[in-house]
Order: structure tokens, then C-alpha cells, then sequence
């Protein structure tokens, strides 16, 4: 899931994190579980969250006889972690 890692100045990285296209509705749950684990393991080396965005990437079509306007198949999320002290 992740996808790239980018340096953003002292202390900080910015990682992307984005969702496999499987054709059906995305599971935030399902995302927030993969970034959570993440985040525990630079939590180790002393990395934090301080910020994050989501990002659709694909939204279904509609098809005839359905109501709204679909739903995301697939989705990207950018988290910013900095490097505590200690």
C-alpha cells in the first residue's frame, strides 16, 4: 500500500499510501488498519503523525437504475510524519 516515501525538510517525511483498485466500494477501516501499523513502526524510530489528507483516485460509473453517483474504488492517502527528540 505504501508508495512512496518523500523528504519534506527537518525531521519530516511525507509517505503515500494508496488503496489497490479492486473494482468495489473502499474500506476506510481496511486503510486506517495498514497506516496504523505503519505508524506503529516509525513510532519505534521515534516518527509521529502530524498530518494527513485523503485523496480519491477512481470513482465508479453509474450505472442505470442506481441512485448518487457511485462510490471510490480507489484511494490515496498522504500522511506527514516528523521525527521526535529522544
Amino acid at each position: 500500500m505504501i508508495t512512496g516515501e518523500h523528504p519534506a525538510g527537518d525531521n519530516q517525511v511525507i509517505v503515500t499510501y494508496v488503496s489497490d483498485d479492486t473494482g468495489e466500494e473502499v474500506d476506510p477501516s481496511a486503510i486506517a488498519e495498514e497506516i496504523a501499523a505503519d505508524a506503529e513502526q516509525r513510532a519505534a524510530h521515534g516518527y509521529r503523525i502530524v498530518a494527513m489528507a485523503g485523496m480519491p483516485l477512481r470513482h465508479s460509473a453509474v450505472a442505470f437504475g442506481r441512485d448518487g453517483s457511485g462510490y471510490n474504488t480507489k484511494e490515496g492517502v498522504l500522511v506527514t510524519y516528523e521525527r521526535t527528540a529522544g
